[in-house]
């Protein structure tokens, strides 16, 4: 991957990366230790986090519908909906068809990679279409 020049670009990217599979890490756009709401991890527990629920939902994706970055802090903040159809329990619950969440995301940056992770979930909403009622 090119390198980029704006964080917004950078942030863009580690998104890309969260939705591609098979999945190839983070380390190109995350520090080796992660804070994620004040609990600091390791690069691996994070990335475990994340392939923990892309095990249990394969297909699920991050769609951007808002990002805010600011240059001179090196943060950003977005509103972020993902959607999956999870095939086993998923956040703690057993789901059965697809769903969605609306996320609150705030990053902060260090050296180019994201350091700093406050992520505030959102409710998880049933996904209604044709012949397909969720229960989420």
């Amino acid at each position: 991957m090119p390198p980029t020049s704006s964080l917004e670009s950078r942030y863009l990217a580690y998104v890309d990366a969260i939705n591609q599979r098979p999945f190839h890490g983070l380390k190109d756009y995350m520090h080796p230790t992660v804070t994620l709401n004040d609990n600091a991890m390791d690069l691996a527990e994070f990335e475990k986090l994340l392939t923990d629920d892309m095990d249990n939902a394969p297909d699920l994706h991050w769609d951007l519908s808002m990002v805010i970055a600011d240059e001179a802090k090196q943060q950003v903040g977005c509103r972020i909906e993902f959607r999956a159809t999870p095939q086993r329990e998923f956040m703690g619950r057993n789901i059965v068809g697809t769903i969605k969440c609306m996320e609150h995301m705030f990053y902060e940056y260090r050296d180019g990679k994201i350091a700093t992770v406050w992520w505030m979930p959102g409710e998880l909403v049933a996904v209604e279409s044709e012949g397909n009622r969720s229960k989420a």
